[in-house]
Protein backbone atom coordinates (compact mmCIF):
# COMPACT_ATOMS: atom_id res chain seq x y z
CA UNK A 1 0.00 0.00 0.00
CA UNK A 2 2.86 2.24 0.67
CA UNK A 3 4.29 2.14 -2.75
CA UNK A 4 1.12 2.36 -3.89
CA UNK A 5 0.84 5.68 -2.94
CA UNK A 6 4.39 6.82 -3.18
CA UNK A 7 3.93 5.71 -7.25
CA UNK A 8 0.91 7.91 -7.21
CA UNK A 9 2.60 11.06 -5.72
CA UNK A 10 5.34 10.72 -8.38
CA UNK A 11 3.12 10.69 -11.38
CA UNK A 12 3.85 14.45 -11.44
CA UNK A 13 6.92 14.53 -13.16
CA UNK A 14 9.29 17.05 -13.98
CA UNK A 15 11.29 17.13 -17.31
CA UNK A 16 13.73 20.25 -18.10
CA UNK A 17 13.91 20.65 -21.88
CA UNK A 18 13.58 22.95 -24.85
CA UNK A 19 11.71 20.85 -26.99
CA UNK A 20 8.28 21.91 -26.71
CA UNK A 21 7.11 19.37 -29.72
CA UNK A 22 5.55 16.14 -28.91
CA UNK A 23 7.41 13.18 -27.82
CA UNK A 24 6.76 9.26 -27.50
CA UNK A 25 5.56 8.21 -24.57
CA UNK A 26 6.93 4.39 -24.36
CA UNK A 27 9.85 4.62 -27.03
CA UNK A 28 12.88 6.33 -27.85
CA UNK A 29 13.45 9.17 -30.50
CA UNK A 30 16.27 10.38 -33.03
CA UNK A 31 16.43 13.86 -31.24
CA UNK A 32 19.27 14.67 -29.64
CA UNK A 33 19.51 17.45 -26.57
CA UNK A 34 21.35 20.80 -27.46
CA UNK A 35 24.81 21.25 -26.42
CA UNK A 36 25.43 22.01 -22.50
CA UNK A 37 21.54 21.07 -21.99
CA UNK A 38 20.11 18.91 -19.12
CA UNK A 39 16.95 17.08 -18.59
CA UNK A 40 15.31 15.52 -16.27
CA UNK A 41 12.48 12.70 -16.64
CA UNK A 42 10.54 10.26 -14.53
CA UNK A 43 7.30 8.35 -15.40
CA UNK A 44 5.08 6.10 -13.48
CA UNK A 45 4.30 2.75 -14.90
CA UNK A 46 2.24 0.07 -13.48
CA UNK A 47 1.90 -3.47 -14.69
CA UNK A 48 -0.76 -6.04 -13.85
CA UNK A 49 -0.54 -9.89 -14.75
CA UNK A 50 -3.43 -12.36 -13.27
CA UNK A 51 -4.12 -14.68 -16.55
CA UNK A 52 -2.08 -17.57 -14.45
CA UNK A 53 -2.59 -20.93 -17.06
CA UNK A 54 -1.32 -22.89 -13.93
CA UNK A 55 -4.14 -23.94 -10.67
CA UNK A 56 -2.19 -21.49 -8.52
CA UNK A 57 -4.17 -18.48 -9.16
CA UNK A 58 -0.87 -16.29 -9.48
CA UNK A 59 -1.03 -12.28 -9.87
CA UNK A 60 1.95 -10.20 -10.37
CA UNK A 61 1.75 -6.22 -9.83
CA UNK A 62 5.35 -4.10 -11.05
CA UNK A 63 5.50 -0.60 -10.50
CA UNK A 64 8.43 1.14 -11.63
CA UNK A 65 9.34 4.74 -11.44
CA UNK A 66 12.42 5.65 -13.44
CA UNK A 67 14.38 8.92 -13.06
CA UNK A 68 16.09 10.36 -15.99
CA UNK A 69 18.75 12.36 -16.33
CA UNK A 70 20.09 13.45 -20.04
CA UNK A 71 23.48 15.66 -20.54
CA UNK A 72 23.85 16.88 -24.27
CA UNK A 73 27.78 16.87 -24.22
CA UNK A 74 27.12 18.41 -28.15
CA UNK A 75 24.76 18.89 -30.46
CA UNK A 76 24.75 15.38 -31.72
CA UNK A 77 26.47 13.64 -28.37
CA UNK A 78 24.66 12.85 -25.44
CA UNK A 79 24.79 10.39 -22.24
CA UNK A 80 21.85 9.11 -20.03
CA UNK A 81 21.59 7.69 -16.74
CA UNK A 82 18.46 6.13 -15.73
CA UNK A 83 17.71 5.08 -11.89
CA UNK A 84 15.15 3.04 -11.04
CA UNK A 85 12.53 2.83 -8.27
CA UNK A 86 10.98 -1.10 -8.66
CA UNK A 87 8.31 -2.31 -6.39
CA UNK A 88 7.78 -6.29 -7.31
CA UNK A 89 4.99 -8.27 -6.16
CA UNK A 90 3.62 -12.17 -6.74
CA UNK A 91 0.76 -13.17 -4.72
CA UNK A 92 -0.62 -17.04 -5.07
CA UNK A 93 -3.49 -18.16 -3.62
CA UNK A 94 -1.07 -21.16 -1.64
CA UNK A 95 1.59 -19.57 -0.76
CA UNK A 96 2.22 -16.42 0.64
CA UNK A 97 3.27 -13.13 -0.91
CA UNK A 98 6.52 -12.67 -2.23
CA UNK A 99 8.28 -9.24 -3.45
CA UNK A 100 10.56 -6.25 -2.91
CA UNK A 101 11.14 -2.93 -3.32
CA UNK A 102 13.69 -0.65 -3.69
CA UNK A 103 16.54 1.05 -6.23
CA UNK A 104 16.36 -1.54 -9.46
CA UNK A 105 19.82 -1.77 -11.94
CA UNK A 106 20.90 1.48 -13.26
CA UNK A 107 21.36 2.24 -17.11
CA UNK A 108 23.87 4.09 -18.89
CA UNK A 109 23.43 5.00 -22.42
CA UNK A 110 25.12 7.28 -24.87
CA UNK A 111 23.43 8.80 -27.67
CA UNK A 112 25.22 9.91 -30.97
CA UNK A 113 23.21 11.31 -34.05
CA UNK A 114 24.42 10.58 -37.21
CA UNK A 115 21.51 11.89 -39.76
CA UNK A 116 19.67 14.95 -39.74
CA UNK A 117 17.72 16.08 -42.25
CA UNK A 118 15.83 19.78 -41.84
CA UNK A 119 13.11 21.41 -43.96
CA UNK A 120 10.93 24.29 -43.48
CA UNK A 121 8.40 23.38 -40.93
CA UNK A 122 10.04 19.90 -39.76
CA UNK A 123 13.18 17.64 -39.28
CA UNK A 124 14.87 13.67 -39.72
CA UNK A 125 17.42 12.43 -37.75
CA UNK A 126 18.56 9.38 -36.91
CA UNK A 127 20.95 8.13 -33.45
CA UNK A 128 23.03 5.40 -32.52
CA UNK A 129 22.59 4.29 -29.28
CA UNK A 130 24.71 2.11 -26.82
CA UNK A 131 26.12 1.44 -22.88
CA UNK A 132 25.35 -1.17 -20.30
CA UNK A 133 23.00 -1.82 -17.70
CA UNK A 134 24.66 -2.02 -13.93
CA UNK A 135 23.80 -4.79 -11.07
CA UNK A 136 22.80 -2.07 -8.41
CA UNK A 137 19.25 -3.51 -7.55
CA UNK A 138 19.75 -6.37 -4.38
CA UNK A 139 19.93 -9.76 -6.30
CA UNK A 140 20.07 -11.75 -3.44
CA UNK A 141 17.01 -10.90 -1.47
CA UNK A 142 15.48 -13.82 0.91
CA UNK A 143 12.01 -13.84 2.62
CA UNK A 144 10.71 -16.31 4.79
CA UNK A 145 10.24 -18.79 1.96
CA UNK A 146 14.05 -18.92 1.37
CA UNK A 147 15.73 -17.02 -1.42
CA UNK A 148 13.60 -14.38 -4.12
CA UNK A 149 13.40 -16.36 -7.49
CA UNK A 150 15.29 -14.18 -10.32
CA UNK A 151 12.21 -12.56 -11.87
CA UNK A 152 11.44 -10.91 -8.32
CA UNK A 153 15.05 -9.74 -7.41
CA UNK A 154 15.15 -6.20 -7.98
CA UNK A 155 18.50 -6.42 -9.83
CA UNK A 156 19.93 -8.73 -12.38
CA UNK A 157 23.20 -9.24 -10.86
CA UNK A 158 25.15 -8.23 -14.09
CA UNK A 159 26.45 -5.74 -15.96
CA UNK A 160 24.76 -6.37 -19.29
CA UNK A 161 25.35 -4.55 -22.88
CA UNK A 162 22.89 -2.51 -25.00
CA UNK A 163 22.92 -1.34 -28.25
CA UNK A 164 20.48 0.21 -30.41
CA UNK A 165 19.39 2.78 -32.66
CA UNK A 166 16.28 5.65 -32.60
CA UNK A 167 14.54 7.38 -35.76
CA UNK A 168 12.58 10.73 -35.44
CA UNK A 169 10.59 12.20 -38.53
CA UNK A 170 9.17 15.39 -37.03
CA UNK A 171 6.93 18.16 -38.34
CA UNK A 172 4.48 20.89 -36.92
CA UNK A 173 1.78 18.35 -36.83
CA UNK A 174 3.02 14.87 -37.20
CA UNK A 175 5.67 13.01 -35.34
CA UNK A 176 7.20 9.49 -36.55
CA UNK A 177 9.12 7.98 -33.90
CA UNK A 178 11.37 4.57 -34.16
CA UNK A 179 13.45 2.55 -32.41
CA UNK A 180 15.38 -1.19 -32.02
CA UNK A 181 17.47 -1.90 -29.07
CA UNK A 182 19.18 -5.24 -28.18
CA UNK A 183 20.25 -6.18 -24.27
CA UNK A 184 22.71 -8.76 -24.08
CA UNK A 185 22.30 -10.22 -20.47
CA UNK A 186 24.83 -11.63 -18.58
CA UNK A 187 24.95 -14.30 -15.77
CA UNK A 188 25.49 -13.59 -12.03
CA UNK A 189 24.30 -16.41 -9.22
CA UNK A 190 24.50 -19.07 -11.40
CA UNK A 191 21.24 -17.54 -13.48
CA UNK A 192 21.35 -15.87 -17.05
CA UNK A 193 18.39 -13.98 -17.85
CA UNK A 194 17.78 -14.30 -22.10
CA UNK A 195 18.77 -12.05 -24.33
CA UNK A 196 16.22 -9.21 -24.98
CA UNK A 197 14.96 -7.33 -28.25
CA UNK A 198 13.01 -4.35 -28.15
CA UNK A 199 11.17 -2.34 -31.15
CA UNK A 200 8.95 0.76 -31.08
CA UNK A 201 7.25 2.37 -33.28
CA UNK A 202 5.22 5.45 -32.19
CA UNK A 203 2.64 8.43 -34.58
CA UNK A 204 1.81 11.42 -33.17
CA UNK A 205 -0.72 13.45 -34.81
CA UNK A 206 -1.74 17.09 -33.13
CA UNK A 207 -5.32 17.24 -32.81
CA UNK A 208 -6.00 21.25 -31.53
CA UNK A 209 -5.62 23.48 -32.68
CA UNK A 210 -6.62 22.24 -36.19
CA UNK A 211 -4.79 25.50 -37.50
CA UNK A 212 -2.09 26.80 -35.92
CA UNK A 213 -1.51 30.48 -34.86
CA UNK A 214 0.17 32.91 -36.80
CA UNK A 215 2.20 34.16 -34.00
CA UNK A 216 2.32 33.59 -30.00
CA UNK A 217 2.90 30.98 -27.54
CA UNK A 218 0.29 28.37 -27.83
CA UNK A 219 -0.97 25.24 -26.38
CA UNK A 220 -1.50 22.00 -28.35
CA UNK A 221 -3.33 18.17 -27.96
CA UNK A 222 -2.00 15.60 -29.64
CA UNK A 223 -2.89 12.08 -29.93
CA UNK A 224 -0.54 9.36 -30.03
CA UNK A 225 -0.81 5.61 -31.40
CA UNK A 226 2.24 3.08 -30.34
CA UNK A 227 3.29 -0.33 -31.11
CA UNK A 228 5.90 -1.59 -28.61
CA UNK A 229 7.30 -5.42 -28.69
CA UNK A 230 9.76 -7.32 -26.46
CA UNK A 231 11.30 -10.45 -27.65
CA UNK A 232 13.01 -12.36 -24.70
CA UNK A 233 15.03 -15.41 -25.12
CA UNK A 234 15.12 -18.42 -22.49
CA UNK A 235 16.60 -17.47 -19.44
CA UNK A 236 19.39 -20.43 -18.04
CA UNK A 237 20.20 -21.74 -14.80
CA UNK A 238 23.05 -23.68 -14.00
CA UNK A 239 23.63 -23.60 -17.61
CA UNK A 240 19.91 -25.62 -18.34
CA UNK A 241 17.45 -23.84 -19.85
CA UNK A 242 14.42 -22.20 -17.71
CA UNK A 243 11.40 -23.99 -19.48
CA UNK A 244 8.75 -21.24 -17.86
CA UNK A 245 10.80 -18.33 -19.84
CA UNK A 246 11.50 -15.80 -22.28
CA UNK A 247 8.71 -15.18 -25.56
CA UNK A 248 6.94 -12.48 -27.58
CA UNK A 249 4.57 -9.73 -26.43
CA UNK A 250 3.33 -6.45 -28.45
CA UNK A 251 1.58 -3.98 -27.14
CA UNK A 252 -0.98 -1.96 -28.85
CA UNK A 253 -0.45 1.88 -27.13
CA UNK A 254 -2.66 4.15 -27.50
CA UNK A 255 -1.85 7.84 -26.00
CA UNK A 256 -2.94 11.30 -25.33
CA UNK A 257 -0.75 14.59 -24.56
CA UNK A 258 -1.21 18.29 -23.56
CA UNK A 259 1.65 20.08 -24.48
CA UNK A 260 1.67 23.63 -23.11
CA UNK A 261 4.18 26.51 -23.08
CA UNK A 262 5.98 24.47 -20.00
CA UNK A 263 4.26 21.50 -19.31
CA UNK A 264 3.21 18.50 -20.54
CA UNK A 265 0.41 15.97 -19.18
CA UNK A 266 0.43 12.72 -21.18
CA UNK A 267 -0.67 9.42 -20.72
CA UNK A 268 -0.58 6.25 -22.20
CA UNK A 269 -2.31 2.40 -21.58
CA UNK A 270 -0.43 -0.53 -23.12
CA UNK A 271 -2.77 -3.42 -23.97
CA UNK A 272 -1.44 -6.74 -25.30
CA UNK A 273 -2.40 -7.77 -29.02
CA UNK A 274 0.42 -10.66 -29.42
CA UNK A 275 1.76 -13.05 -26.49
CA UNK A 276 3.52 -16.09 -26.97
CA UNK A 277 5.01 -16.81 -23.98
CA UNK A 278 6.87 -20.23 -23.51
CA UNK A 279 5.85 -22.79 -20.58
CA UNK A 280 3.59 -21.42 -17.10
CA UNK A 281 4.39 -18.18 -17.12
CA UNK A 282 1.34 -14.92 -16.35
CA UNK A 283 0.13 -12.84 -18.85
CA UNK A 284 0.46 -9.18 -18.94
CA UNK A 285 -3.13 -7.81 -18.82
CA UNK A 286 -2.04 -4.25 -19.19
CA UNK A 287 0.58 -1.29 -18.44
CA UNK A 288 -0.06 2.37 -17.16
CA UNK A 289 2.34 5.11 -17.98
CA UNK A 290 1.72 8.41 -16.42
CA UNK A 291 3.81 11.74 -16.30
CA UNK A 292 4.05 15.02 -16.34
CA UNK A 293 7.04 17.24 -17.85
CA UNK A 294 7.89 20.34 -16.66
CA UNK A 295 10.31 22.75 -19.14
CA UNK A 296 12.26 25.41 -17.51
Amino acid sequence: MQMKILSLAFIFVLILTKITNALPINSDLGLTPYKGETILRTQTRYTLKTDDPTDKNRESEVFVIPFVGVYGFTAKASMLVKIPIVHKELRSQNESNRGDHGLGDITVLGKYRIHTKNFKGGTSRLSLIGGLELPTGEDNETDSMGKLPPPLQLGSGSVDGIVGAAYTYQTLGHEFDSDLRYIFNQEANDFEFGDIFRYNFSYQKRILPVTLPDKGVYSQWNALLELNGVYANRAESLRSEVASSGGHTLFLSPGIQYVGPRLVYESSFQYPILQDLNGDQLETDFVLALSVRYQF
